[in-house]
């Protein structure tokens, strides 16, 4: 009786191991398939960010290269703005000076009222003044 007592404990043991092996094999089947699952998504995202590190030095080389010609640009705009300056400054303290120039060089009285808005005895003035003498 003893003996029919221990094989029956014996098997409810054995029952419970086989149980227990035949679960923690379930559970490590499912472990693996998520193990791959997820080393799948990491090799993904390891490209993406490849990808993006791709294009963000992509970008980086256009902006680069924006900002230079910005530079530049700013820099034109600045000299330009300067020499404009210096040149209104110049016609500002010799208005006439363009038309002076034209007068010395020869021109005529219609060319100085076509060019400059003179009137006929502005331009004849102007020509009998600082003309050259012929």
């Amino acid at each position: 009786m003893m003996i029919d007592y221990l094989l029956i404990a014996m098997g409810i043991a054995i029952a419970l191991i086989i149980g227990a092996l035949v679960w923690l094999a379930r559970v490590y089947l499912r472990l693996k398939r998520d193990y791959q699952v997820l080393a799948n998504m990491v090799q993904g995202n390891t490209q993406d960010i490849a990808g993006l590190c791709s294009a963000a030095l992509t970008v980086d080389s256009r902006v680069t290269s924006n900002d230079k010609q910005l530079s530049d640009l700013l820099t034109q705009l600045a000299e330009r703005q300067q020499n404009d300056r210096h040149q209104q400054n110049d016609q500002s303290a010799h208005p006439y000076s363009g038309i002076l120039h034209e007068v010395r060089s020869g021109a005529s009285v219609n060319e100085l009222m076509r060019n400059y808005g003179l009137s006929h005895d502005e331009a004849a003035l102007l020509i009998r003044l600082h003309g050259s003498e012929n």
